[in-house]
């Protein structure tokens, strides 16, 4: 998309993005694709602004109240001087949008009217998936886990999930439903549902979180995703690869809603009219719904079928098409074509030697070495590749051709397990040297009756206990106090009070703290890189202290809020003993 620069504006623009939470996979995958897409333009950069999802309105409520003061992290962002806004689940309690007014904005996944938005096409994945159960697999009972009343999407996906049972003539009744939260927290709802649908073939999940709840309640009853029940979500989020099975999901073909969001927005800026779009979806198959859209015949090993061998590894990878790339990358996508073009130039040719397959071999090497696996999951990689496997072989029958091209696909398999193992083992690490470093902290901020100035000073040198690779803490000259959600209190300026470069800890000199809120992230001292920042508020009981920045990363999407919250903990323990 060409993008239009304004004479004499070069200045560095700042595109927010506010999301309703920061650590569902939903979240962290719209986070992913706008901070990939920014990073390869030159003076633009990212602010991540996520708060809490609050649907409650008793006062006496201790998560309402604590969603509440979480919250001011919206407030506190109003005085930054935003370029363009890309927002979240805009009906969600606890987002003022007057507070980002006169600013462009385009929506994702809203049906807010007058406003440019991006959707899914909610219609054309559910019904592919469904056409597929019910015309091939011959299914007749299916249900369905929804969502919350007020989200667009989950409404829009029941609407087509029951008009398509009613179209195909066969039975749907509210009693085949069940609406959730739309988080991990179903098990009483999935549970229900069984109890009233006990002969059910399927059951669609609204997005994928709502699926966890679900496996637990089948697990219990000794039944097994896939072959028991069919299920399938939405989002095609991380987390269906790791789940056991691996979940079947719709997600975007061809473009996430991230990207395009966001180049609706850059039009936006630069002046253009735009128009609310959809993204296309399609079903991605995994163990709990097998589902296959290539399948190899012998035309296509006998003439190397270029768009066979890249359609294949965009259905497999399917994660790398969604992502912007570095271009002084390695091009996977050309990388897998020379390795699956010379294996079938081989069967063509009825010849192999031990030099081809010695080249071949290293490129599978490379082509692994360079974090092929990220783009996909393991199960949906090795069933993908079994299945080219069994075509050769079924095809060329045995020869020492097949047997060569054997040895490469078994030995293709064992480097994605492998990577596939090498990266629990790093969660597991990085998991519990988070937990480790939080630990470290609090032991070394405990105040054994010093002054509360020296105990918040404590706070402020051992920052860099929390293992932060790159991180800046901003305080308020005084506590805010927020009663009642109120946040009109918060001041125009604030004190940056150190920063982590690279693990490495600076203080910033008392003279040269002082800032405008709103100029905190033009800051030369904050560790910037180009995938850009993501806040959370520091805070205790009523008493709002400050913000904590970070550079993105997912591991900060899934750890920020916890981080933050013993960070909060620690200054309020230290800051009250000096009341």
């Amino acid at each position: 998309m060409e993008r239009k620069v304004k004479p004499g504006d070069n200045r560095m623009k700042t595109i927010g993005l506010i999301l309703e939470d920061s650590f569902t996979d939903y979240a962290k995958d719209i986070a992913h694709s706008v901070a990939h897409t920014i990073m390869g333009i030159k003076d633009m950069r990212l602010i991540i602004v996520a708060g809490r999802q609050d649907n409650c309105n008793d006062p006496e409520d201790k998560m309402h109240r604590f969603k509440q003061i979480y919250n001011t992290i919206y407030s506190m962002h109003s005085k930054c001087p935003f370029d363009g806004l890309l927002f979240t689940f805009p009906n969600l309690i606890g987002v003022n949008e007057n507070l980002f007014k006169d600013i462009p904005k385009v929506y994702i996944a809203s049906d807010k009217e007058h406003t440019p938005a991006v959707n899914y096409d909610n219609e054309m994945g559910v019904r592919e998936a469904l056409d597929y159960l019910i015309r091939i697999k011959g299914l007749t009972k299916l249900c369905m886990l929804g969502g919350r009343d007020d989200n667009a999407d989950a409404q829009a996906r029941k609407q087509v999930f029951s008009q398509y049972l009613i179209d195909a003539g066969l039975e749907y009744t509210e009693d085949q439903y069940e609406k959730t939260d739309m988080s991990i927290n179903t098990y009483d709802e999935a549970a229900r549902l069984l109890a009233r649908n006990p002969d059910t073939q399927a059951v669609f999940c609204c997005n994928d979180s709502v699926a966890v709840g679900l496996y637990d309640v089948m697990r219990n009853k000794g039944l097994i995703p896939g072959k028991d029940i069919m299920v399938f979500g939405f989002d095609n989020a991380d987390m269906t690869g790791q789940m056991m099975p691996p979940l079947a999901s719709i997600g975007a073909s061809g473009i996430t809603v991230g990207q395009r969001a966001f180049e609706l927005l850059m039009e936006m800026i630069n002046g253009n009219e735009v128009s609310s779009v959809v993204v296309p979806t399609r079903l991605f198959g995994r163990e709990s719904l097998e589902y296959e859209t290539y399948k190899i015949t012998s035309r296509d090993l006998l003439s190397v079928d270029s768009a066979y061998i890249y359609g294949f590894f965009d259905d497999c990878f399917y994660r790398y098409s969604n992502e912007v790339v570095d271009p002084t990358a390695i091009d996977l996508r050309r990388l897998f074509y020379e390795i699956i073009s010379g294996m079938m130039a081989a069967l063509r040719n009825k010849y192999m030697d031990e030099k081809e397959f010695a080249r071949i071999s290293r490129l599978i090497d490379i082509f692994f070495a360079n974090n092929a696996m990220r783009y996909t999951d393991a199960n949906k990689f090795v069933r993908s590749i079994s299945g080219l496997q069994g075509s050769m072989n079924e095809i060329f029958r045995e020869t020492p051709t097949t047997a060569y091209n054997n040895r490469l696909i078994a030995y293709m398999k064992d480097k994605a397990i492998q990577a596939q193992s090498l990266a629990m083992v790093l969660q597991n690490k990085n998991f519990t040297d988070v937990r480790n470093k939080n630990f470290e902290f609090m032991i070394n901020t405990i105040n054994y009756g010093r002054p509360g100035d020296v105990g918040v000073g404590n706070v402020i040198n051992n920052f860099d206990r929390f293992g932060f690779d790159n991180a800046a803490l901003f305080m308020f000259d005084d506590p805010v106090e927020c009663v009642g959600g109120v946040t009109d209190k918060v001041p125009d300026t604030i004190k940056l009070k150190c920063v982590i470069k690279e693990k490495n800890l600076f203080h910033i000199a008392e003279d040269r703290q002082n800032c405008l809120l709103s100029e905190m992230y033009s800051r030369s001292e904050l560790p910037y890189d180009n995938k850009g920042f993501i806040s959370f508020p520091l805070f205790y009981g009523n008493h709002v202290f400050g913000i904590l920045v970070c550079n993105v990363n997912k591991s900060l999407m899934e750890n920020g809020d916890y981080n933050s919250f013993i960070l909060g903990r620690a200054i309020y323990m230290n800051w009250i003993l000096s009341q």
